[in-house]
């Protein structure tokens, strides 16, 4: 995808897409459907590339839920500094919430003084269900 007119088009529809999924994750098999509903099909190696591409760069962050699970990726505003802070990630609707609290704060403190363990957040997520899919569910 390096260089060419065709790459320019298929990273520019990528990229509007996670932009347009920006509250949750999507797989690279959500993308290809989406170029194939767009009339630009690409090959699935050529999505992953580019996503791989735009991790590197801080521009999507990858999740893996457990191993042989599918990757969600999710587009991140330039700054946000997914890295400093933990996420919650909904396992139905595949929402993200970023915990950028200062209670989170709190947290990792209590663990650094009381267990001598310093927090590195890179990409730290928790898992769950999200309010609104428990509501829909009938689970609250």
């Amino acid at each position: 995808m390096a260089g060419n007119g065709y790459a320019t088009v298929s990273r520019k529809k990528i990229l509007d897409f996670l932009k347009q999924s920006s509250e949750r994750t999507v797989t690279a098999a959500e993308i290809s459907a989406y170029l194939k509903e767009q009339d630009s099909e690409v090959n699935i190696t050529t999505i992953y590339r580019y996503l791989d591409k735009l991790e590197r760069e801080g521009t999507v962050m990858k999740y893996v839920a457990e191993k042989g699970s599918q990757a969600g990726y999710q587009y991140v505003e330039l700054g946000h500094r997914c890295e400093e802070h933990l996420h919650l990630k909904c396992m139905e609707c595949g929402r993200i919430i970023h915990l950028e609290c200062a209670f989170m704060e709190e947290i990792a403190e209590h663990i650094r003084r009381d267990h001598g363990f310093l927090l590195q957040c890179k990409n730290s997520i928790l898992y769950g269900t999200c309010g609104e899919c428990r509501q829909r569910e009938g689970k609250d």
